[in-house]
């Protein structure tokens, strides 16, 4: 990994509850010198995207709030997504996300939750797992043959685990099922009390950006209304694209 890699890896330590890292962890981390890792922490806190923390470390800066306020304001995907969730919440009966995807990760980018009753493991912001559930299935179904086969030789066990295949082959015709069939659905995946179905959101050139998610109560999951919701959800996902 060159040293831009390994410098943007620092972002990959802070976790869960973790708010801070000392020079001494990041250097462990990244298996660099102490020098190295305190020179990559003020490359980055001259950028504003680490600031020295209270106690001794550092944590996030100030300019990642910036970047943040500049997505929520100017970014089309979310304006568009907001419009659409706005509208099909109320036809769809549930609760709706927007996710996107990096790495191994799902992410959250923006939600219409009206049933503050049904709880979900993914808060905006929230990095949750590729190879399980509907959203990271939908996603996973219109990635690249390069980028899967990197993901089958890495988590081979946890794909298999997660019930999209043993081997290569295996794995590629399960994606290309759920592909074919325009959404993925997902039962007590990620929320062991609830259910998903995603619909792909595409670029002009079938490069997938993310996914529009149904959340709702596992029990108030109807197979027969599926194919219906899932319809208007790959509507709404084709708006979102643009």
């Amino acid at each position: 990994m060159d040293s831009l890699g390994r410098m943007i890896g620092i972002f990959d330590l802070f976790d869960g509850d973790r708010t801070m890292v000392t020079v001494e962890e990041v250097a462990s981390a990244l298996d660099c010198s102490v020098p190295t890792a305190y020179r990559y922490l003020k490359t980055l806190s001259t950028a504003g995207l680490i600031a020295p923390d209270i106690q001794g470390g550092f944590g996030l800066g100030a300019r990642i709030i910036q970047l943040d306020r500049q997505i929520r304001l100017n970014d089309p995907l979310l304006h568009r997504a907001g419009d659409v969730m706005n509208r099909l919440i109320k036809v769809v009966h549930g609760n709706l996300m927007v996710c996107a995807s990096y790495g191994k990760n799902v992410v959250c980018i923006a939600q219409a939750w009206p049933d503050q009753t049904v709880l979900t493991s993914y808060d905006r912001g929230r990095p949750m797992p590729l190879l399980r559930g509907a959203a990271g299935k939908a996603i996973l179904a219109h990635l690249p043959d390069h980028r899967l086969r990197s993901l089958m030789l890495a988590n081979a066990a946890e794909i298999a685990a997660a019930g999209l295949g043993n081997d290569w082959a295996e794995f590629r015709k399960t994606l290309k099922a759920i592909r074919k069939q325009g959404y993925s659905v997902s039962v007590g995946e990620v929320d062991a009390r609830n259910a998903g179905i995603a619909a792909p959101i595409l670029t002009g050139s079938k490069r997938v950006i993310g996914c529009l998610v149904l959340v709702v109560p596992r029990t108030d999951l109807n197979e027969d209304e599926i194919p219906e919701i899932a319809a208007k959800l790959v509507a709404g996902a084709q708006e979102i694209s643009g």
